[in-house]
């Protein structure tokens, strides 16, 4: 570390007293969109028995219990007056944060006061990513459908159909109304009329994210909305089609209006969008017949799935670049709430694992979001007089840091051993060498292995390379030396390229390697167990999940006598209002060390999150935080994936071994992928099936072998059996 970069991390320290570190810690990442609790729990019911459908008799008038759609580009709370686009952001340095466009999508419909309601109901239908509302009255049905198109990533849809139930009769008119809210702060619209008749606004975000970048540009194009609809009276049914369509300038977002309005109009709309929801489930799902874990399972795929591109997605075909994932998803993230939609480590480490698995495409667009912004990364490094790149604590439009909170940007660094962890990860599944090629993923792995190394320091009284001054996952504790944690990402980060070289016949300098083999990993061998971080005292609170983290996701290769007390020393001390996130790593800890009652103690403590009746997550059980905590969803899904599902991802094999989650007697995994195999799990009471549906060209034979010996050939289309109770492998042959 350069003197000058130790001083001011120094005098940041003596500035920041001890109280003041843990009051900033707490209200940064912890979002300041606080509330006095989510009441939705007791105020709505979900009716639905079916598990991937949500659906009320009553809509919430709470923000923090209303479902989102979208599709990786755009996004919005059904009937909300905000539509958030993926990497639009407003806003100088720590002030960036989504821009808001002002819906043109919030459609609601009034019915007469003389119509009688037979039923109403609300639902969120996740097979087909479609919110419904659905009228029942004693002249008609009335349905209107609001998504965002899966397939075609520009537009959002509202649909009416209106169909009458009993004989023609008087015309049936519906009053329309559309919560645009107040003018947009975030971008200068200037409104002009299109050439069909229909709105548009175009204009450029208001302040540019740094001094030397540009303001953005955006194009709305939408369906006017009238004040009302009429069914005539010769006619029993009627759709009515209103889109809204986004872009990067006018051109591109009225090509996309009207190409949603040819689509309507040849009935292919809703379709088109139906099948391409379709792939994304058939492509890769978890199943248990237990309705209630089913809902939470499927909710927090949805709400993740909504937030990415289509599995089609490709950035040359597709004129748009993913930026990546947010703690509250894209349908939120303004100013002071919901982390501004900033990319933080929450995507690499907590939504990443699972998509991974079911969906490898996805995960190498999540990585692509950072060699994205790799240059970015480089220019920090270097204007922190380090070597490498160095990545921004929290990420926005220019890859620049964006975070409010200077500690938090100079001493949360384990976010550059996170990312060269997911590749890692990604390489273990996939061995994709064009990636690493191609698509600058050696490059990243590489100047991350270069940062380290200028960031570590050398103690010649013990031997050992030390990282000092950092605040580890832990946030209510700053400058501390060698983060148990932040080490052992170093140490991953250091290995990799060396790993990652074989696949393209490149070699790594050998000293990265060996500032990993003397890198300090703090070890109590009195108590047998991982200090957080030098002069951690057991007993101390602590704010989530960290140094348990070396057993899992981590894997680093420990005896059971440590795992064991890591998991038993902090799980006292873990802030029990703190982020989700932490009991899925705990459950999955005690599941790896066979004490049952306490991960299914620990797994349940996820549903105290989970806000009805459209399961939508708080970032804490009390429901502060930020809402649509999708970071706490990606833990919750390792934590079923990875904790009673056993997988493991290791550099030559995948491992797994089933247990039934509490109240299950039957677990089903579809179409996770591995080595380009596509492969179904059904684990009963006694059983595993195991069947490959799918195999890409070129992809590897597979062999399974149980803990027993047992070996099969993995042969597509033919299912094999084993017993459950047993750790299994499956290797390329």
């Amino acid at each position: 570390m350069s003197l000058v970069i130790r001083s001011v991390v120094v005098i940041l320290s003596l500035y920041c007293m001890i109280d003041q570190c843990h009051f900033h810690s707490a209200k940064r990442r912890t979002s300041t969109n606080m509330t006095n609790g989510c009441p939705c729990n007791q105020k709505y019911k979900d009716i639905s028995l079916l598990p991937n459908v949500f659906e009320s008799a009553e809509l919430p008038t709470e923000a923090c219990c209303l479902p989102a759609v979208g599709n990786g580009y755009l996004a919005t709370v059904v009937y909300s007056d905000t539509i958030y686009v993926n990497g639009l952001y407003n806003g100088r340095g720590g002030a960036s944060h989504r821009a808001r466009i002002p819906s043109t999508a919030a459609i609601k419909i009034s019915l007469p006061a003389k119509v009688n309601i037979s039923k109403e109901s609300y639902s969120l239908e996740l097979e087909n990513g479609t919110f419904h509302r659905k009228v029942r009255t004693d002249v008609a049905f009335i349905e209107q459908r609001i998504y965002a198109h899966q397939n075609v990533s520009y537009i959002l849809v509202n649909e009416i159909v209106v169909t009458r139930t009993g004989q023609p009769t008087d015309p049936i008119t519906l009053r329309l109304m559309n919560n645009t809210g107040i003018d947009s702060k975030d971008i200068n619209f200037k409104m002009s009329a299109s050439d069909d008749g229909s709105g548009l606004m175009y204009g450029n975000t208001v302040e540019s994210e740094t001094s030397t970048s540009s303001t953005i540009p955006i194009a709305v194009n939408w369906t006017i909305i009238p004040d009302t609809i009429t069914l005539p009276s010769d006619q029993n049914t009627k759709t009515w089609t209103f889109i809204t369509a986004i872009g990067p300038n006018s051109t591109v977002a009225s090509l996309f209006q009207a190409y949603g309005s040819s689509l309507a109009s040849a009935g292919m709309l809703y379709s088109n969008h139906y099948m391409e929801w379709q792939n994304k489930w058939n492509s890769g799902l978890m199943e248990v017949d237990n309705v209630t874990l089913s809902k939470a399972i499927y909710g927090s795929m949805y709400y993740i799935l909504s937030s990415l591109p289509s599995i089609n997605y490709d950035d040359q075909q597709f004129p748009f670049h993913f930026y990546g994932l947010s703690p509250g998803g894209l349908a939120h993230g303004r100013f002071d709430t919901d982390y501004e939609g900033h990319v933080f480590w929450d995507q690499e480490t907590w939504m990443y694992p699972t998509m991974l698995m079911f969906h490898p495409k996805l995960g190498r667009t999540m990585l692509e979001s950072r060699t994205y912004h790799l240059d970015a990364a480089k220019d920090l490094a270097k204007s922190r007089g380090y070597q490498g790149a160095e990545y921004p604590w929290e990420m926005a439009y220019t890859g620049a840091e964006v975070c409010p909170a200077e500690i938090y940007s100079l001493q949360e660094i384990h976010i550059n051993g996170d990312i060269s962890f997911a590749v890692q990860q990604y390489l273990h599944v996939t061995r994709d060498a064009d990636f690493l090629k191609n698509r600058r993923g050696y490059e990243i792995i590489s100047e991350l292995a270069k940062y380290w190394a200028s960031r570590v320091e050398y103690n010649s009284m013990s031997g050992n390379y030390e990282i000092l001054g950092v605040k580890p996952p832990d946030e209510y504790h700053s400058n501390v030396n060698n983060s148990v944690y932040t080490n052992a990402v170093a140490q991953i980060s250091l290995r990799l390229p060396a790993y990652a070289g074989k696949f393209i016949n490149v070699t790594a300098p050998s000293s990265w390697a060996k500032i990993a083999d003397k890198l300090l990993i703090v070890y109590d061998i009195l108590h047998t167990y991982h200090p957080e971080y030098e002069g951690y005292n057991i007993g101390t609170k602590v704010k989530q999940a960290d140094a348990i983290l070396l057993g899992f996701p981590l894997n680093i290769k420990m005896d059971i006598d440590p795992r064991i007390v890591d998991l038993r020393t902090y799980a006292p001390v873990t802030d029990p209002d703190g982020p989700a996130m932490s009991w899925s790593m705990f459950s999955i800890g005690y599941g790896e060390i066979r004490e049952s009652d306490k991960q299914d103690e620990m797994f349940q403590r996820n549903f105290k999150n989970i806000q009805q009746p459209f399961r939508i997550w708080t970032e804490t059980a009390s429901g502060s935080g930020a809402i649509n905590f999708i970071t706490g969803m990606g833990g919750f899904l390792q934590s079923v994936l990875f904790g009673y599902g056993g997988f493991r991802i290791h550099p030559d094999y995948l491992l797994f071994n089933f247990v039934l989650p509490q109240g299950t007697s039957k677990f089903t995994v579809r179409g996770l992928d591995y080595l380009g195999s596509e492969i179904d799990f059904i684990a009963t009471e006694k059983t595993v099936l195991v069947t490959v549906t799918a195999q890409q060209h070129g992809a590897p034979n597979l062999r399974m072998e149980t803990a027993e010996g047992v070996i099969n050939d993995l042969v597509k289309g033919k299912t094999v059996m084993i017993h459950r109770l047993s750790w299994v492998t499956i290797r390329p042959l």
